[in-house]
């Protein structure tokens, strides 16, 4: 009945906003088409449309014709349609624009962690540079003190040499009193080294026997457990590498950037470069403190601690050593030591005592 009711003025605001012609408004309001009009347009009377108001293309024609059979049978439209097709519009245009950003910021978020990373390696790459090139010193300084050890013996071997055949040229050559003053001033001489020697054995210090082997075996002992950390920082860092490689070939794909974005992976990777980082400058430092103490050892002592026969030659030898019978003015706390330190080497597997000398060898 509302539709039925309309003025010639609602027709033909209907006309424009609804069906979309305003061009054919002139003509409603020269034929007077009003609401009760509308079911002659709704049944498509093509004389009507053609004749009468003068609509011509058939488009337009069907088109105001099923117009105004929708307003005849369901009424007039709705004005909050258009509201409601809006504000989905505006909340889809919002969404979308908030997932641009936040895909942005992941984008950008991703780019600084895997920097990050790859200082991260390449620190790792110095770190290890350095450790190889450390080790390298080591084997030099290793080699050098074997060259001086054996060019000491030469020189004392050719000093005796030289010393006998002097003194085969001196008898030979040197009259009767010529010899026994050399005699009388080798006496002096003599005489003088003795005391000179009583003063130097009761002012100086001689390491006690045994010592030497001790030192040693501590020194292939702390060597095994270097090698196990050593061992252990490169399989970590071995697997930190395994994972930054897997992490760049998931990032090579769209699918992979996105769980990577969202996942874990990337701060495992780079908490696993520092974990392996930090272990390999403690091997380091150790491996540089380990130097500089045992050498000093060595000055103090002045005998090889470095240069030994092996930890399987040094436990046979300290277990023989155990096994003879103590001297009496040794106390019984040393006695229980050594037998607890022997109890303690014997207890070990022969397979990782072989294992473990050729490692320090």
């Amino acid at each position: 009945f509302q539709v039925h009711n309309w003025t010639v003025e609602q027709a033909s605001e209907w006309l424009a906003t609804n069906v979309e012609l305003p061009q054919y408004i002139p003509t409603f309001i020269l034929h007077r088409v009003t609401g009760a009009t509308l079911p002659r347009l709704a049944v498509n009377n093509m004389h009507y449309l053609h004749n009468v108001l003068g609509i011509k293309d058939p488009i337009h024609k069907q088109k105001i014709a099923l117009k105004a059979m929708d307003v005849v049978l369901f009424g007039p439209p709705k004005d909050y349609n258009n509201h409601i097709k809006d504000l989905v519009l505006v909340t889809l245009l919002l969404g979308a624009l908030i997932g641009c950003w936040y895909a942005y910021r992941q984008n950008k978020n991703s780019r600084k962690h895997l920097r990050r990373m790859m200082k991260d390696m390449e620190s790792l790459q110095k770190a290890e540079l350095a450790l190889d090139h450390l080790q390298k010193e080591l084997e030099r300084a290793r080699l050098e003190q074997e060259n001086v050890a054996t060019e000491k013996e030469n020189l004392q071997r050719q000093l005796l040499e030289q010393g006998s055949d002097q003194n085969l040229e001196m008898r030979t050559s040197y009259s009767d009193l010529e010899v026994s003053q050399l005699k009388a001033e080798i006496e002096m001489l003599r005489g003088e080294l003795q005391k000179a020697e009583g003063e130097l054995e009761d002012r100086s210090w001689s390491p006690p026997h045994g010592l030497q082997h001790w030192l040693q075996i501590t020194h292939e002992l702390e060597n095994k457990g270097y090698i196990k950390k050593k061992i252990a920082a490169e399989k970590q860092l071995q697997q930190a590498r395994e994972a930054c490689e897997k992490l760049r070939k998931k990032r090579s794909s769209l699918v992979g950037a996105f769980v990577s974005t969202h996942g874990k992976s990337i701060d495992d990777v780079d908490r696993s470069i520092v974990e392996a980082r930090t272990l390999l400058n403690e091997v380091t430092q150790e491996l540089q403190e380990r130097v500089v103490r045992w050498k000093q050892l060595e000055l103090l002592c002045g005998f090889n601690i470095i240069n030994n026969n092996g930890l399987v030659y040094l436990e046979n030898m300290l277990n023989r050593g155990g096994s003879n019978p103590r001297k009496g003015r040794m106390s019984s706390s040393q006695d229980d030591l050594d037998d607890d330190s022997s109890s303690i080497y014997t207890s070990a597997g022969k397979n990782s005592l072989d294992e473990d000398s050729q490692d320090s060898q």
